[in-house]
């Protein structure tokens, strides 16, 4: 993985000018707007001062006005793209900056997140809080613009008037808008395009698009960019879920960059506000969960689906409910299940539309920098295991087939220009998170509580007068199945619930009968449920009772001096594993079991009724998270160091023998059948709780 990172910062190195960092030496030789930001927060990971010039030169250009450009070109590159600063003809604007040639739009407002993530990931925090205290009125400006000139009722939706300013060009979200525009009635002028001429056109808009794309830029020019003016001629003018929820996650980076510099935030407060309550009463259809676009002229939503519906995860915008909805939406057939079949998430566009691509553009390929955000919304949310899946999306990618501008949806191949600078400074960033986690993980165990003697935690106290085996085992797994059912979503436990919920009280009662249920009244089968639901229930009751903040490795012994009595005899959580070798399907039983961490699957109730389906469901999520990567075009494997733990049970081969189990993608299946015992890298374990 360090090689790759390696390979993209020389990348980052190659697409470096001496003055920012274009996208792509061969489609993209100028600045571009958000670009940069996401370039800026690669940097940040290891080159404060390049993190600090990519947003210095960006807002260099800034307007007057506040509007900072899409492109910043450079006077040494013309000639390589168009439009150019001779189509854009920006200079007639009284808001244009003198000394810069600039596009005469904008694109989402990242900049702030990219600043506070500068300062967040810098050791030099002094240097990079006077980098603040020069950006901080730029990016006030900046969002003033927008709550002036582009917020037409006052309510915080701020509208786009050009595909382009959405940065998702040629998204099916804005087909039906501009469809309007009848190009038979429009006078444009000549021009030729340069980017169908580097990229294969099936892999770029359509002519059509240009067209249309050019006669808004025509109209602007027209008015001058002039702002109002625009807005009352502009057939585009619309409201965009992507950019307001990008906008309402930098307003609220800029709230902590004001707090940072002693700065009044109260203007910056109510806008997050506005924007997010605007947003989520006027965007969102909840009979579709999901946010949609809104025609501001025709006054209705854009019934289309794409990834930038899902995108007020990132920005904090959407409820509670409105999240679990978004979830259910994003983790289905139309953008990707966990675990499906030839499906890399998120596709920016819904699979099941007949229009669907894999390959072009902004039609249904996987774009990095969209599914970085939606993993930094989905932690946001706690939806663990959708996170990972997304994380594992990112990590692979690059790795397996390039870094590429955008890849395909079903098979990964890279399109579009290669060596794109997002892909690798996204790339960086999620893999320092990874080492920063890491070094965290490392400094785990230093214990704060010890249990040096047997501990046991079940006492019975007569609190109800169940005896018989079969009603201890019913109550047990009633109570097990409620607590489990209620207090565990998408793989996080909320403990502290659990401590005051009723069942938990009653789980104690019946936990202290377990100490005379007779293990010979139940079936196999039951057993093997019965000691996975207790050495859940175990790890639940033992971090409630040892009062774990962080981690179960604050107490030593955790797993081998605590323990329940069952049937007579004292166990730990490490007894219970030991047992659970004698099933014929062990390696599966040892992996379904959750520790209380973050490397563990997501907890969910095994019925004694046929375990072995939920028991394999588990297994699943495990194989397919980010626990396991498998590159078959590297011929690497790395893979949870619990595997390394049990290497007594997890042979490599039997290792292999699992993973082609589970493991649906061809290449990686093929990959594995042609490398019986292929050589394993193991992953660090994360210790923190699962919480």
């Amino acid at each position: 993985m360090k090689r790759y990172v390696e390979k993209a910062k020389k990348i980052l190195d190659k697409n470096w000018n001496g003055r920012f960092t274009v996208p792509s030496v061969n489609l993209y030789p100028h600045q571009w707007n958000w670009d940069s930001a996401f370039i800026a927060i690669g940097y940040s990971r290891y080159d404060t001062d390049r993190a600090v010039q990519e947003l210095k030169s960006l807002f260099d250009a800034q307007w007057e006005n506040g509007m900072l450009p899409h492109i910043v070109f450079d006077r040494d590159n013309l000639g390589k793209y168009f439009p150019e600063p001779d189509f854009w003809k920006t200079d007639i604007s009284k808001y244009s900056p003198e000394n810069h040639l600039t596009s005469g739009i904008t694109q989402p407002p990242i900049h702030a997140y990219a600043a506070l993530k500068i300062y967040e990931n810098s050791p030099e925090k002094g240097k990079v809080k006077e980098f603040l205290k020069w950006l901080f009125p730029r990016l006030v400006k900046l969002h003033r613009y927008f709550y002036l000139e582009r917020n037409p009722d006052d309510n915080g939706l701020i509208y786009i008037r050009h595909p382009w300013e959405s940065g998702m060009d040629n998204s099916p979200m804005w087909d039906p808008v501009l469809e309007k525009i009848d190009l038979s009635q429009m006078m444009l002028p000549e021009f030729v395009r340069k980017d169908d001429k580097i990229i294969d056109p099936e892999q770029r808009p359509k002519d059509e698009d240009y067209k249309r794309y050019i006669y808004l830029v025509e109209l602007f020019k027209k008015n001058r960019y002039e702002e109002r003016k625009i807005f009352h001629e502009c057939p585009f003018i619309v409201v965009d879920p992507l950019f307001n929820s990008v906008l309402s996650a930098s307003n609220e980076a800029l709230i902590k960059i004001a707090d940072i510099l002693g700065e009044d935030y109260r203007q910056i407060e109510q806008w997050y506000l506005t924007t997010a309550r605007s947003m989520r009463d006027i965007l969102y259809d909840s009979s579709k969960g999901i946010f949609y676009a809104y025609d501001y002229i025709e006054k209705k939503q854009i019934k289309v689906e794409t990834s930038a519906g899902f995108m007020p995860l990132f920005g904090g915008v959407a409820s509670h409910s409105q999240a679990l909805k978004l979830l259910e939406y994003m983790n289905s057939a139309s953008f990707c299940e966990i675990h499906e079949e030839s499906c890399f998430a998120i596709p920016n566009y819904d699979r099941t539309k007949k229009d669907f691509s894999t390959k072009n553009y902004w039609r249904g390929p996987v774009w990095i920098n969209i599914n970085w955000m939606l993993f930094q919304g989905l932690r946001r949310y706690r939806f663990k295991q959708k996170a990972e899946h997304l994380e594992k999306t990112i990590l692979e990618l690059p790795v397996r087939f390039g870094f590429y501008e955008y890849f395909d949806s079903r098979y990964g191949t890279g399109y579009g220009t290669k060596d794109f600078s997002w892909t690798a400074s996204l790339f960086i960033d999620l893999y320092y998170d990874y080492i920063k986690s890491e070094s965290l993980r490392k400094n785990i165990g230093i214990y704060i509580n010890s249990v040096v003697d047997d501990m046991v935690v079940n006492p019975d106290r007569n609190g109800i007068s169940i005896k018989s085996p079969s009603e201890i085992f019913k109550e047990f797994n009633y109570l097990t199945e409620r607590i489990l059912k209620r207090y565990v979503k998408n793989g996080s436990v909320d403990y502290r619930q659990i401590r005051l919920s009723p069942e938990y009280k009653l789980f104690l009662n019946i936990a202290g009968k377990l100490q005379n249920l007779d293990l010979s009244y139940l079936k196999r089968e039951e057993k093997k449920s019965f000691w996975v639901n207790l050495y859940n229930m175990m790890v639940i009751d033992f971090v409630l009772k040892m009062k774990v903040r962080k981690t179960v490795k604050e107490v030593e012994g955790f797993f081998t001096k605590i323990k329940y009595i069952v049937d007579g005899k004292k166990y730990s959580l490490s007894d219970i594993e030991s047992l659970l070798t004698d099933f014929e399907n062990k390696e599966e039983l040892i992996i379904s079991l959750v520790r209380g961490t973050q490397s563990s699957p997501p907890l969910r109730y095994i019925p004694p009724d046929g375990p072995d389906r939920m028991i394999k469901k588990s297994v699943r999520d495990f194989i397919g998270s980010s626990e396991v990567l498998i590159y078959p075009e590297e011929k690497t494997v790395m893979i949870s160091e619990l595997f390394h733990w049990y290497s007594d049970i997890f042979t490599g081969e039997k290792i292999n023998k699992i993973l082609l189990s589970y493991v649906k993608d061809e290449r990686k299946k093929r990959f594995l059948l042609e490398n019986e015992n292929p050589e394993f890298i193991y992953l660090f374990y994360d210790w923190y709780l699962n919480n």
